[in-house]
């Protein structure tokens, strides 16, 4: 019986979303950026500057932050399935192992 199991699709199918959630969070700062441009040519005045530089002062720092945060989910899954894949073959040696010595008794 086994008190631990994982289920290998289900976890790539939730690296697949995960890399999904990270391209679309990558394109809505792609059309954030652009913000800045369009509104200064359309509104004037200090308001206009202070919109654009918050966008590139803020908004677009804090997106970053979170595509490095969405890309290093993926980074644990990846290791957490490359942890199991050595268990795994370090387990089925020493039953192996354990195997050849029984079958000399």
């Amino acid at each position: 019986m086994s008190f631990l199991q994982m289920i290998r699709s289900e976890v790539e199918n939730v690296s697949a979303t995960v890399q999904q959630q990270q391209q679309v969070t990558q394109g809505v700062m792609d059309k954030i950026q652009s913000f800045p441009g369009k509104v200064q040519g359309a509104w004037i005045g200090g308001d206009a500057d202070e919109f654009a530089s918050d966008v590139t002062r803020k908004v677009i720092p804090a997106i970053a932050e979170l595509i490095a945060a969405i890309g290093g989910v993926n980074l644990n899954l990846s290791k957490a399935l490359g942890t199991i894949d050595n268990a795994d073959t370090q387990s089925q040696g020493l039953a192996n192992q354990l195997g050849d010595v029984f079958s000399q008794i």
